[in-house]
């Protein structure tokens, strides 16, 4: 028998409370519910719960039921007809914002975070370009970590926020803003892209009580002083995140091009190595392509060097020039090609001064172009280590590959030249080009720009462009390409990821 037929039947007396419990089932649907378009139903149900009441028997314990429900009902009403309460974003009190190309200032930045987090704060890490006028306003300190990249240029994932936010002003009133910039004071514009960001945080009205931190080729004493910076903002060091680096060494070593010599007569270079590498201890090396072997020299300096060869090999294969300045090696380069190589299945430690400290980093901006379209390369001297990887995968995924190269005389580097024409005899590669500037010859750029019509069949629209070498052939290469392609084609093959480079 139905519920409701058990309790009352036709010329049967209804119970004293089944008036209040029929009309509490009639409101408990839309109560669980919790939409306001029940707010009259569920009025009018509590009048005539009210005049259910008043006719009540004067019996106490039927009133105390009676309250109880009626209290059910009220408690029903109070959560159905409350408005939910608004959902608080949280905003990051602190900002940790980096402009990296390489890696270095983002490692210095996730240094940075983790030291400003360790304290409990909340603090964002970000990159330049996703900075956001709603993260400004909401921020109270914002730490900029800015490299400065060629003369005096932002790196690639801070030119959005240099056109977007540097060019307006914003207001930075009551906000304490510090900022490191890494540079290298060889470059006539040191730290360029930093000033900039600083001349544009003082003219915005924050508080600048910490003077920019210029670090000059990471060195360790200008490192010290943002330490001693964020020490006195109130957050301690915290533990390394990460080793620095290990003892490596050399397995092989082979000079592939000979000395170079300036427009003046003076020896640049005593000439381009290919080296293997290893890990001392031992295992497998683990990179993606574009990454960087940073060598670390007895002075504490670093200089970074491209790997060349795919991931998966038991050693590192790097293409060092041995630089010569003022008859002296230069620091990193000389150290490397100095090395005798460790005999074959012998440690390292046999060869007195063998072993040199290093690690891998990773170099994001330089990873493989996005899209499936043909590859363009363009490159010279030291930089095909950097092309190389690049133009090994696209040929296993089955894309068309040009190489533009350059190098000064082809009898100086038959040894690199023979594995890009081995390449090309085969058929991996649909192109190569090789440029020799010695003599009176043309530049890379220059071929470019005779070839333009070719290059724009070749890219085909949805092409990709990988560089890498000098940073003055670099430039000037990514000019013609604007010239001859558009702006708006580099541009939007930037922001597809269709376009890599790495200069130095």
């Amino acid at each position: 028998m139905p519920w409701r037929q058990r309790c009352w039947s036709p010329g049967r007396k209804a119970p004293w409370h089944w008036p209040i419990v029929w009309q509490f089932r009639a409101c408990s649907f839309p109560a669980r519910v919790g939409s306001d378009l029940f707010a009259a139903p569920l009025c009018r149900t509590g009048w005539s719960m009210i005049d259910t009441l008043a006719g009540v028997s004067g019996d106490p314990v039927h009133w105390a039921i009676s309250l109880v429900l009626v209290g059910i009902w009220l408690l029903i009403c109070w959560l159905c007809l409350r408005k939910p309460a608004e959902q608080s974003i949280d905003k990051a009190e602190c900002l940790v914002v980096f402009a990296s190309q390489t890696g270095h200032a983002e490692d210095i930045a996730r240094a940075t975070h983790a030291r400003i987090a360790a304290g409990g704060r909340p603090v964002q890490l970000l990159e330049a370009d996703c900075l956001t006028p709603e993260l400004l306003d909401a921020a109270r300190k914002i730490f900029f970590i800015l490299s400065t990249t060629g003369d005096g240029d932002a790196p690639d994932n801070a030119r959005a926020f240099e056109q977007r936010v540097l060019s307006a002003d914003a207001d930075l009133s009551g906000k304490r803003v510090l900022l490191l910039g890494l540079g290298d004071r060889r470059y006539s514009d040191f730290c360029g892209f930093a000033l900039r960001v600083w001349n544009w945080a003082e003219r915005c009205g924050a508080q600048l009580r910490v003077p920019l931190v210029p670090v000059d080729d990471l060195a360790p004493a200008d490192l010290a002083r943002w330490d001693q910076h964020l020490g006195e903002e109130g957050y301690p060091p915290v533990p390394a995140a990460e080793d620095r680096g290990q003892s490596w060494q050399v397995i092989e070593r082979k000079q592939v091009a000979d000395a170079a010599f300036g427009p003046e007569g003076e020896q640049t270079s005593d000439g381009l190595y290919r080296l293997a590498i290893k890990p001392e201890a031992g295992g497998r090396p683990e990179w993606d392509i574009g990454d960087l072997f940073e060598l670390e020299t007895p002075d504490g300096h670093f200089r970074d060097y491209s790997i060349a060869n795919l991931p998966g090999a038991d050693e590192l294969l790097l293409f060092v020039r041995r630089v010569v300045e003022g008859g002296v090696a230069g620091r990193g380069s000389g150290l490397l090609t100095s090395i005798e190589p460790a005999a074959s299945n012998q440690a390292a430690s046999n060869h007195a001064g063998s072993n040199f400290t290093g690690r891998i980093r990773q170099h994001r901006s330089f990873r493989p172009p996005a899209g499936q379209g043909s590859l363009l390369a363009v490159g010279a001297g030291s930089g095909w280590a950097g092309l190389r990887p690049h133009i090994a995968q696209a040929i296993a995924q089955g894309r068309r590959c040009w190489l533009v190269f350059g190098e000064r005389e082809a009898g100086q580097a038959e040894q690199l030249f023979a594995e890009m024409r081995e390449w090309h005899e085969d058929g991996r590669l649909q192109r190569l080009d090789l440029v020799l500037s010695r003599g009176g010859g043309p530049y890379v750029q220059t071929l470019l720009e005779d070839k333009a019509r070719e290059v724009a069949d070749f890219l085909d629209g949805e092409g990709c462009v990988v560089l890498c070498g000098r940073l003055a052939m670099g430039e000037a290469s990514l000019a013609v390409l604007r010239a001859s392609l558009g702006a708006e084609w580099l541009e939007q093959a930037q922001a597809d990821g269709r376009l890599r480079h790495d200069f130095y």
